[in-house]
């Protein structure tokens, strides 16, 4: 019995007799619930939604820009129920590059936050902004001062709050959250679902949805069928099923055709 799987956005894999072969996503989960599979290869597509906390190691080899991507991937093992004392997390990043000297400074300056009762998404929210700027440069120069600029906003945590006056602050905040309207969304699924699958530029591009159940269809396209939702909360019951939604690389090619 293959212990390698992948779970990404095309599906579930089992690594099976030298080759990958395609499972539902739903079969994925059982087997690594039930210990079955050792090893699972994850793109962000695990990152929400996926609970893994029977696993003790993560390998992050693909460090992203952003380090709360980072903490959000640690929170699908770190979370209710982790079964070992202790999550080992292991950061892969080429040396010499931006990240890896960005992220040896969080390192570095991550004791030292600890101290500071304080929130520290500003700091971080910084991060992907410097990075950019930094691999964009082609002046090492440039990026020097760049770093020097990181370094400032590092060794400037915020100040000490009392006790009180974070505990007032936090339930004004979350007060003043919950009061928010409810924003509605420019784009329903059910309007993406009407804009997709009666397109005519779609059609002509030889894309066909034929529909399967009240909100699941069948998409042909350049030959190759992917059973689909435009619904999120189909696509939580069965995430075997392709999101037809922003972010989705299927979803963008589609959107790009209709745009041109």
């Amino acid at each position: 019995m293959s212990q390698v799987a992948c779970y990404s956005g095309r599906g579930g894999e089992l690594y099976q007799n030298g080759e990958w072969c395609l499972v539902p996503k739903e079969e994925i989960k059982r087997r690594f619930r039930q210990d079955e599979i050792k090893i699972l290869l994850c793109t962000e597509s695990a990152s929400e939604g996926l609970n893994l906390q029977n696993c003790g190691v993560l390998i992050n080899y693909d460090m992203p820009w952003n380090p709360m991507r980072v903490e959000q991937r640690i929170g699908r093992i770190d979370r209710i129920g982790q079964r070992y004392p202790t999550v080992r997390i292991h950061n892969f990043y080429y040396d010499g590059t931006v990240e890896a000297k960005v992220y040896r400074k969080l390192r570095d300056r991550i004791n030292a936050f600890a101290t500071v009762v304080g929130n520290l998404q500003p700091i971080l929210a910084q991060v992907p902004t410097f990075i950019e700027r930094a691999v964009m440069s082609a002046d090492p120069e440039e990026e020097d001062v760049l770093m020097s600029q990181f370094d400032s906003v590092l060794n400037s945590p915020p100040p000490r709050l009392a006790i009180e006056e974070m505990v007032a602050m936090d339930l004004e905040a979350d007060l003043a959250e919950i009061q928010k309207p409810i924003a509605s969304a420019p784009f329903t699924p059910e309007t993406i679902e009407q804009l997709f699958t009666y397109s005519a530029i779609l059609k002509a591009n030889g894309v066909q949805f034929e529909r399967r159940s009240e909100r699941t269809w069948q998409l042909n396209y350049k030959g190759q069928n992917y059973t689909v939702t435009f619904y999120p909360n189909v696509f939580d019951e069965m995430p075997s099923l392709g999101l037809m939604n922003f972010g989705d690389p299927l979803f963008e090619k589609l959107l790009q055709t209709i745009n041109c």
